[in-house]
């Protein structure tokens, strides 16, 4: 997840939080409190670049859910005015907090950006990107040696399958002569 989707993430749960509070929403599957986390979650799709299960997961749904108030969005808008109400509310609220919200975001960088020396930029990703080769090196490597072992104690085995088959075979051929 990108700081921009994560930025996001958090003003809409932010807002969520004041819509609960603001229009006493509940847990549970009142029509009135449905139609709200519905219009919340079409107005969180069309306005910001969240994955559907960050989504859902600020209201502790699954992806699926979300989808389902996707899809039946339309119908909702179409026919429910209390529907269209609360989702022309929750859209143009939203999309105000994220316009406004995303500039001053955007402006906090670049003054950030305009601080940071290029050369100590420089030295922190190197050190970075040493740490963690060094990390992976050290993972492989204990992999590797759990695979030797593995493979020496296959080995093992595959020698004692085989010397079982030659002794069952020979069993199989002194039975057949006895017959």
């Amino acid at each position: 997840m990108n700081f921009k989707t994560f930025d996001q993430e958090m003003l809409v749960k932010d807002y969520w939080y004041t819509i609960e509070e603001t229009h006493n929403i509940r847990k549970n599957r009142e029509r009135r409190n449905v139609m709200y986390r519905h219009a919340f979650f079409v107005a969180c799709r069309e306005l910001t670049q969240l994955p559907l299960k960050s989504i859902g997961k600020i209201l502790d749904k699954d992806h699926a859910t979300v989808l389902h108030a996707i899809r039946i969005h339309e119908s909702n808008y179409q026919f429910d005015n209390q529907y269209r109400d609360i989702y022309t509310e929750i859209y143009t609220c939203l999309d105000d907090i994220i316009s406004t919200s995303t500039e001053q975001v955007y402006e906090i960088i670049k003054k950030r950006t305009l601080k940071i020396d290029p050369s100590a930029f420089d030295d922190r990703m190197v050190q970075m990107y040493k740490t963690k080769f060094q990390q992976q090196e050290k993972h492989y490597e204990q992999k590797f040696s759990q695979m030797v072992r593995e493979i020496t104690t296959l080995k093992k085995h595959n020698k004692k399958l085989q010397e079982r088959s030659e002794e069952l075979n020979a069993e199989c051929l002194r039975l057949k002569n006895l017959l």
